[in-house]
């Protein structure tokens, strides 16, 4: 019954797998050491952070802050020693046709005494084009300008309001959030291999089934022929489970004839191998750390 507001911009994936397999190796590591990995945010549209060194880091502490992203720019020379100023990258979710139009009202009425023109030339790439009043102008200044009056400059929040494992909302900082990501892939890991030693050991029970089965083929065939509970009967003959003599009667004859003895001995020894392989990982916190670190290399 309550709203809570939370933004998280974009990071690059290649920092935040840097950071997660330095935090795996050295689970000591503080906020700041961490941002030797992750720079501060990194938008798909591009544009420049410019924030001090100091700012960000104290955004990713506490988890709360601001980041100033600006438009890139440069000069482009034209004749007669004027030239142009064209704008490569916008800031995030920042709209190109709102710029432009917000550009061309205020150069309308007449805020910008420094700028002639602003065109869109824009093809897959970003291309805005200002045109200045005069080759007089000094392109920083009238930049300054454009900075302060219009969105080539904005400032994107950083709220790191979250959910943890348990449901209870909380402000994190980075090193919590990355903490409790590594936390959720090892709680993954743990259940991804106990699903699979469940199915390995039903395996290996069927398995054992078919191998009573080859070395009693022709009374498994009698039994299944003239007994009216044959199931019950090959459990008390031969001494094995339900589920083995489920699998056993599940099989067609054409099945049960053509079963080896080495397929299923090959069989049931790579499983026997992956099994005990799994039991080790799943009582090593060593091992699970390699995999993981392995997983996060295998993503970046």
């Amino acid at each position: 019954a309550v709203g809570m507001a939370t933004n998280i911009p974009p990071h690059n994936l290649g920092e935040v797998c840097q950071a997660l397999g330095a935090l795996l190796k050295e689970p000591e590591l503080k906020t700041y050491q961490l941002c030797k990995y992750i720079k501060g945010p990194d938008f798909p549209t591009g544009g420049l952070l410019v924030e001090s060194r100091e700012s960000v880091i104290d955004a990713y502490r506490t988890g709360r802050g601001g980041f100033r992203l600006r438009a890139k720019w440069k000069t482009e020379k034209q004749s007669r020693g004027t030239y142009l100023i064209v704008v490569t990258e916008i800031p995030f979710q920042v709209q190109k046709s709102r710029l432009v139009e917000r550009i061309a009202d205020l150069l309308q009425a007449r805020k910008f005494a420094l700028l002639a023109d602003v065109r869109d030339e824009s093809a897959d790439d970003i291309r805005l084009v200002l045109e200045p009043r005069n080759r007089s102008v000094d392109p920083e200044m009238l930049m300054e300008t454009m900075f302060r009056q219009t969105e080539l400059e904005t400032r994107v929040s950083l709220n790191m309001n979250v959910l943890d494992a348990a449901g209870v909302p909380g402000v994190m900082n980075l090193k919590q959030v990355l903490r409790a990501f590594l936390d959720h892939r090892f709680d993954v890991l743990l259940r991804r291999t106990a699903h699979r030693l469940e199915k390995i050991a039903h395996r290996l029970e069927v398995l054992g089934g078919y191998l009573v089965a080859y070395l009693n083929l022709d009374e498994v065939i009698r039994i299944i022929r003239e007994e009216d509970e044959p199931r019950k009967k090959l459990m008390k003959r031969f001494k094995i489970s339900e589920i083995q003599a489920e699998a056993i009667l599940n099989m067609r004859l054409r099945a049960l004839r053509k079963l080896e003895e080495a397929e299923i001995r090959s069989e049931f020894n790579a499983l026997s191998k992956e099994q005990a392989e799994l039991k080790k990982l799943r009582d090593s916190k060593a091992r699970q750390s390699t995999v993981l670190s392995r997983e996060i290399a295998e993503i970046k």
